[in-house]
């Protein structure tokens, strides 16, 4: 009898495996992998009256992912790095983004505490920190609305027209003020978050 699961066990298996060996060389990583689908393999050959259960023995007998990748490097005399300590560097980027963005974003970028994708969102939300919402605003008042009327001789009304962008109703303006001024300050309570209560550190791996 063939165990209907046995592809999916195995498969499984060995991508927890692949996830625990994550630090380890490529090539180191490939070859454990390569000599656990041996022993399965040999494993399965003997197996007479194969079975789902008798294939969990298998890997049973093979060991925890975790532990098989424990082993595999010790003999290889491989130790994962200490996690990353966030430092001065960090409390440095995260006041800096909003108040002297080009500065507080090269911090960012310089630490390995946060993800690429928090980084991005320090970068871009807003782009400039409240330095370019300076620029925005003072762009917005240069390029308001202006009319123009035209009169006759005599002052009678022609012609009259407005070009440029009408004003938000004032709710909408003071609501998008308080989102507008308040987004650096949001970018940086989202980065203060993410690196004490975030994904895992970036670690240097250790080949």
């Amino acid at each position: 009898m063939t165990a209907p699961h046995a592809d999916q066990l195995i498969d499984g298996y060995l991508a927890r495996i692949r996830a625990a060996a994550g630090d380890l060389p490529t090539a180191a990583r490939n070859e454990l992998l390569d000599d656990m689908r041996s022993h399965i393999a040999e494993a399965r050959v003997h197996d007479l009256e194969e079975t789902d259960a008798s294939i969990l023995n298998i890997l049973d007998r093979l060991g925890e992912p975790a532990t098989v990748v424990a082993d595999a490097r010790d003999r290889l005399g491989i130790h994962p790095s200490p996690p990353y300590r966030p430092g001065f560097l960090e409390v440095a980027a995260v006041i800096l983004v909003p108040f002297l963005w080009p500065v507080g974003v090269i911090l960012l970028w310089m630490s390995p505490a946060w993800h690429w994708r928090d980084k991005l969102i320090g970068t871009l939300i807003p782009p400039g920190g409240y330095i370019g919402l300076s620029y925005i605003l003072l762009a917005g008042t240069t390029t308001g609305s202006s009319c123009t009327t035209i009169r006759d001789q005599a002052g009678h009304l022609l012609q009259s027209s407005c070009t440029g962008s009408p004003g938000l109703p004032g709710v909408v303006a003071v609501l998008w003020a308080i989102l507008l001024f308040g987004s650096p300050l949001i970018s940086a309570t989202y980065l203060a978050l993410r690196l004490r209560w975030g994904s895992p550190r970036q670690t240097a791996a250790t080949a």
